[in-house]
């Protein structure tokens, strides 16, 4: 698959990030997801907060190439995608991953937005071994969210990050892989001080279900 490069990330505005959540959480294509969810039964914990913040947060980075795993049916893709169409980023790919049997993966994604979408299925785990880019610009997480699981997933996808680069966990009250993850990437000197040149992270938060890490 080739990998694609997207432009360098601004720094983060959180007044601006925190803005285009309350654009979206009260928009039109808001209501259409919920009621899409509703409609199909889904027990997807997506909300409206961690569906806001993941849409602002993709407007802001602006992925060419991104990758998720535990796409299910779409709602977190929808959004994912729903930030790409409306930054019109030119070739954007988005990878989404499904290990469940008997779904109608992206079902939920409406056909409009739906053209940078492609669904892989199989094991997670077999994709890291081969078929995905070498260089990304966003993941997402939201497949097992088993500790070590978890922390597999971020170690890997967060080495294929480009600077500037997003990782994205959803359902991170699950456990402490988020939290100890964030802990890894942030390095202190002697004194307890930050440690530039050794912390791999430029900025992380959290805000519902949902945690980030900004890549430096």
């Amino acid at each position: 698959m080739p990998s694609h490069a997207a432009q360098p990330a601004p720094s983060l505005n959180w007044g601006k990030l925190l803005r285009t959540m309350q654009e979206v959480r009260d928009s039109a294509f808001m209501e259409e997801m919920m009621g899409r969810r509703k409609a199909s039964g889904s027990a997807s914990p997506m909300g409206r907060t961690d569906a806001a913040l993941l849409y602002a947060l993709t407007r802001w980075g602006r992925p060419g190439v991104a990758v998720e795993t535990g796409g299910f049916l779409g709602m977190a893709s929808s959004f994912i995608l729903k930030a790409i169409h409306d930054e019109a980023v030119k070739d954007a790919v988005l990878w989404s991953i499904e290990s469940m049997e008997g779904i109608e993966q992206g079902c939920l994604i409406p056909r409009e937005i739906k053209g940078p979408f492609r669904p892989l299925h199989g094991k997670v785990e077999d994709f890291m071994k081969r078929g995905l880019p070498d260089m990304i610009d966003l993941f997402l997480h939201d497949s097992s969210h088993r500790y070590k699981h978890m922390l597999r997933e971020f170690d890997f996808f967060f080495r294929r990050l480009r600077p500037g680069g997003l990782l994205i966990s959803h359902d991170v009250n699950m456990n402490a892989a988020f939290t100890d993850f964030v802990t890894k990437t942030y390095r202190h000197d002697k004194i307890g001080q930050t440690d530039p040149a050794r912390t791999t992270h430029a900025v992380w938060g959290r805000l519902g279900n949902l945690g980030f890490v900004v890549k430096s």
